[in-house]
């Protein structure tokens, strides 16, 4: 074993100053709780991101295809010709329209979503999320000529119905079909549909707003004729929807249509979280950085401690990177204790809170459980920043002792 590695160990391990203990443990306490504040920083906002992620796909497509004009009526022939882009695996069309829903609870704005059941059950998970009736249930023919839609759950709280009740929707205009425009304004459109389903996305923004009604029927009531908004597509792998939305793009021609994956369609949502996390780690990192501040004054302490040791060892024939390593040794070894401590406490922590789980308010956060993540890459990115921080700091007193004069301790010792 080398000398250096020797002469470290015995440093960490002396106890003729109390005092140099104490500080060495704080600095190991102070590099254990900054590491722990990283990785719990890390696991709630990689919980968030992903939280947020699978809330968005439940309810919207992993690619989403629109016609630039007013009139997207010939979406057979784009369906199909999507279908034939590698990794596809269904396309659904749908309508969306703003309406004012009005139940026993009262009146509340709204848009609504038409689709095509079968065809939506394959790229969206809205059946997951169902907590009364089934979402099928929109394709089944009218008893009594009252045609069904299903509610975001905050949206039925609002407007106090259930499955099974009535409500009225509202539309401002007469016809969305630009052919049958007047000069007279017309009056709004009403119906009465019954609730035949309650879902519950765990998004607010989707549970308290969102109502879906069989596409024809959206059609019909909102007079857009044949014209849908646009197409849903799904793919095998919603990661990589980017890549397969530039396949679609290029299969349909450049510039013909908007195509836009999952993660542009919720861009400031993303970017949000994105800013949110660099905020909070970058905040969360001071805490390491006093850490190691607080570990090289234990050096610089060390260094002042031991001249005589470095006057006899440079006069014994050690060389200055010997004892640069002998200081850098024992820095690091406070680091990787701290850090190890660390880590084996933010597990603690993370694990308890998925145990437990902290409630938070939907309608502020947009979910309901504080989300925390164990992500093997958080922990391994969170011990390396540390170590590299806790590296360089070590470095100034490190070289101040391999650069100390030999004469100077010498004098000392004989003086």
């Amino acid at each position: 074993m080398r000398y250096e590695y020797l002469i470290a160990a015995r440093h960490l391990r002396a106890r003729k100053k109390r005092s140099l203990s104490v500080v060495t443990w704080l600095a190991v306490m102070g590099v254990a709780l900054g590491v722990a504040a990283v990785v719990g920083g890390f696991s709630v906002t990689t919980g968030f991101e992903q939280a947020f992620r699978e809330k968005v796909l439940g309810v919207t497509a992993h690619v989403f295809v629109r016609d630039y004009g007013l009139r997207f009526t010939e979406y057979r022939e784009i369906e199909q010709r999507i279908r034939r882009v590698p990794g596809v695996i269904a396309t659904s069309p749908m309508t969306f329209n703003e309406a004012m829903l009005s139940g026993r609870g009262g009146t509340t704005g709204a848009v609504v979503k038409g689709i095509r059941p079968a065809q939506a059950a394959e790229v969206l998970a809205v059946d997951d999320y169902m907590i009364e009736g089934h979402l099928q249930d929109l394709a089944l023919p009218s008893r009594d000529a009252i045609e069904s839609i299903v509610l975001g759950g905050e949206l039925a709280r609002k407007l106090a119905v259930h499955a099974g009740d009535l409500i009225t929707l509202v539309s401002p205009l007469e016809s969305l079909d630009p052919d049958q425009w007047k000069g007279q304004s017309g009056a709004p459109s009403t119906r009465p549909f019954r609730v035949i389903g309650v879902f519950s996305a765990g998004f607010h923004e989707y549970d308290a707003r969102l109502a879906y009604l069989e596409m024809s029927v959206a059609q019909r009531f909102f007079g857009s004729g044949d014209a849908v908004l646009g197409i849903e597509v799904a793919v095998e792998r919603p990661l990589e929807a980017g890549e397969v939305a530039r396949r679609v793009r290029a299969a349909l021609g450049e510039d013909s249509y908007s195509v836009l994956d999952w993660r542009r369609q919720n861009r400031n949502l993303f970017a949000s979280l994105t800013y949110q996390r660099i905020a909070i780690l970058l905040v969360l990192s001071v805490m390491v950085v006093l850490a190691s501040c607080l570990v090289a004054c234990m050096l610089i302490v060390l260094v002042l401690e031991r001249t005589r040791d470095i006057a006899i060892l440079k006069a014994m024939g050690a060389r200055d990177d010997g004892i640069l390593r002998i200081f850098v040794l024992e820095g690091m070894a406070m680091a990787v204790m701290g850090t190890v401590l660390g880590l084996i406490g933010a597990y603690a922590l993370c694990e308890g809170l998925l145990a437990n789980g902290i409630a938070l308010d939907p309608k502020v956060y947009g979910i309901a459980r504080l989300p925390v993540v164990f992500e093997p890459l958080d922990y391994a990115m969170a011990a390396g920043g540390a170590l590299i921080i806790t590296f360089v700091a070590t470095l100034i007193p490190a070289l101040r002792g391999a650069r100390f004069p030999p004469v100077d301790g010498l004098r000392e010792t004989h003086g």
